[in-house]
């Protein structure tokens, strides 16, 4: 088997090993409810359609949008990927010559533009997806083809201003994309954004944190990848609601302890290369949201003192990286009854202890178990409406510790 093969090989086995663990481990600790309403209907529109569907919003999950997913006719501007007025929000590897790339779930990179037309370059798998967002409205979804390929994200019948985020809505064994630019219409030209927003949050998760199966149909469907959607997740929801810059350092599967823990990959730039280090000097977020457990107990309560302190070498690290942040220790929306109630027995001890060592700003943060009522995603995970009820206890918790109403 060539080496390119033994490649791909590996990264379907993770990838099938990696949903397989998360919907094992969290379709058990659910009982069955009510299917919801359909959610999205993907839609196979030409790209550069005018008169685009109406868009998704975080209130209208049933919405319909334009799928982009053919090969665009190049634009006569190039736009390179160092451009300065082009922005990169999450964690993007920039060792590449060629254009930074990145792998963790709702990594993003924005751009302001007049033009009548806009494409994006970009080399990725071809099980990827992006969430396109256009004057801060969704927009569009982007699915591209395996390769490097020109899509065409924008047209328009008048020579407007506009803002565009691409939100890489699937999580890191899916692919690691390069962006190698964008071209504009002729005449068109690149335009400075708005000042860098200075709040900043950071979630750092399993399957739940990425947006697994949010968009799935109900909890009888198995995941796919088109139905996860990072920037529907909570946290991305919370983080638009309050104007904050976001990274999400999520993989589908991962626990606190004691194997297959996010601990292991946390310090990857992009999450399926070892070998990549992430700065930290270059992001130091105000808010921090721990949400691992759901693995640790989905089998079960798991040893009090093992799992106590692996949680609290994790806290360690990551308060080594951001001594100012405040800490939020999260439960899970998917477990319920005595699991439910020992994982926070075990955070309020976690916290405690932490108080006591001197360190004040770890805090609890309590998401309520899901409600059938309001639907769920793929393989019992939260749906839509459960991220974004999620989203509106981030928001109101924000607000309050770090007096970010306005």
């Amino acid at each position: 088997m060539t080496t390119a093969r033994k490649s791909v090989a590996l990264s379907s086995f993770l990838i099938a090993l990696s949903v397989s663990i998360a919907c094992l481990s969290d379709r058990a600790l659910c009982q069955a409810a009510p299917q919801p309403a359909s959610l999205i209907v993907a839609q196979n529109t030409p790209v550069g359609a005018i008169g685009r569907l109406v868009a998704q919003s975080d209130q209208s999950p049933a919405a319909k949008k334009t799928i982009v997913n053919t090969e665009a006719e190049p634009l006569p501007i190039a736009i390179l990927p160092n451009d300065a007025h082009i922005r990169y929000i999450g964690r993007f590897d920039r060792s590449d010559p060629p254009g930074p790339r990145c792998a963790w779930s709702a990594s993003a990179l924005q751009c302001a533009f007049q033009g009548t037309g806009l494409n994006i370059k970009l080399k990725d798998s071809d099980s990827d997806a992006y969430e396109v967002f256009l004057d801060g409205k969704d927009f569009e979804v982007l699915m591209p083809k395996g390769g490097e390929h020109v899509y065409r994200l924008y047209d328009g019948p008048a020579n407007g201003h506009h803002t565009l985020e691409l939100v890489k809505r699937t999580e890191g064994f899916f692919g690691t994309p390069q962006f190698l630019g964008f071209q504009l219409a002729a005449g068109g030209k690149i335009l400075s954004l708005p000042p860098q927003r200075s709040r900043r949050i950071e979630v750092i998760g399993d399957s739940i944190s990425c947006g697994y199966g949010n968009e799935g149909k109900d909890q009888h469907e198995h995941f796919s990848y088109q139905t996860e959607n990072a920037a529907m997740s909570y946290g991305a929801i919370a983080a638009r609601k309050l104007a904050a810059d976001y990274t999400c350092v999520a993989w589908s599967g991962r626990t606190m302890w004691p194997k297959n823990t996010m601990a292991e990959v946390y310090d990857r730039a992009l999450a399926m290369d070892a070998n990549s280090q992430w700065d930290y000097s270059r992001w130091k977020p105000q808010a921090v949201i721990i949400n691992l457990s759901t693995n640790d107990f989905s089998g079960g309560v798991p040893d009090e003192t093992g799992w106590i302190s692996g949680y609290k070498a994790f806290l360690a690290h990551v308060r080594d990286h951001y001594p100012l942040a405040i800490l939020y220790c999260a439960t899970s929306p998917i477990l319920g009854g005595t699991n439910d109630a020992k994982l926070k027995t075990f955070l309020e001890k976690i916290i405690q202890d932490e108080h006591a060592a001197g360190d004040k700003n770890v805090r609890l943060l309590v998401f309520q178990t899901q409600d059938g009522a309001d639907g769920y995603g793929a393989d019992w995970h939260p749906s839509l409406k459960t991220h974004a009820i999620m989203a509106e206890k981030l928001v109101q918790t924000l607000q309050t510790d770090l007096d970010w109403k306005h």
